[in-house]
């Protein structure tokens, strides 16, 4: 198990590191990333999620693409068991160095708290990557961590509960041919810049200054919804930063 005094220690090595991380007018970010970026996942459209995401937002359809996505879905409990997701991620060598992230939820619609993802292309792959990250979890967190396999996009999930079932004994959601023509004709008329977020890796040979921030900004959104265990992290009562929200509230963690 990892201890929680590594998780501290990693903080304040990264403060000490960065001693003026906090010297931005730049809004906190909430995601923090390792593995391949987006852009470059097989067969992916050149707009990647930001497209689909914005097919979706104007007609309500998901993209064809987004079908064969599939997310291992994993839900530390306390900001201090994120930390340690995060830390699990950042050694973590994979076969096709899958996208994963950690984040704090601040979507007003969809609930949770923290939560940390692998990316996979189907289901298959991500039924085989849950087995080794559930191994990975419990050996490294705690057994209590729920690990789960998630398709696509929470926002598809609540239009269309169908699509979210994963169960292989469940006939799973299929494409409705009929949105190919909303998929054409957004591609025609919607300006995303293509250029814009592709990054071809999200790794880095430590943890870096926008790493720092992102740290820093769970640690404020535990203390915003009230998970006192952000002070074996931070020993110090931290405010509320104005740009993170969470309707939801926190349940306390019984060990």
């Amino acid at each position: 198990m990892i201890p929680d005094e590594d998780a501290k220690r990693l903080y304040q090595v990264c403060q000490g590191k960065y001693p003026g991380y906090l010297n931005s007018d730049e809004p906190l970010k909430t995601q923090w990333y390792r593995g391949v970026g987006s852009h470059f996942w097989k067969n992916q459209h050149p707009g990647a999620c930001e497209r689909h995401m914005s097919v979706f937002n104007r007609f309500k359809v998901i993209p064809e693409y987004c079908f064969s996505c599939y997310k291992v879905f994993i839900e530390p409990r306390t900001v201090v068991e994120l930390f340690k997701l995060m830390m699990v991620f950042e050694k973590m060598r994979l076969l096709n160095d899958n996208t994963r992230k950690c984040i704090v939820e601040c979507r007003e619609q969809v609930p949770g708290t923290y939560k940390g993802f692998v990316y996979c292309t189907g289901r298959d792959e991500g039924a085989s990557m849950q087995k080794s990250i559930r191994k990975a979890v419990s050996e490294k967190i705690s057994e209590k961590v729920p690990v789960t396999l998630k398709r696509g996009c929470s926002e598809y999930a609540l239009a269309y509960p169908e699509y979210a079932k994963t169960d292989e004994n469940v006939v799973a959601m299929e494409y409705k041919e009929y949105w190919r023509k909303y998929e054409f004709y957004a591609d025609n008329i919607m300006k995303y810049d293509k250029g814009r977020s592709i990054i071809e890796t999200h790794n880095s040979p430590g943890y870096t200054l926008q790493d720092t921030r992102i740290m820093f900004a769970w640690l404020s959104y535990a203390a915003m919804i009230g998970d006192p265990s952000y002070l074996k992290i931070s020993d110090t009562l931290l405010p509320v930063t104005s740009n993170i929200k969470r309707p939801y509230p926190f349940n306390p963690v019984n060990e």
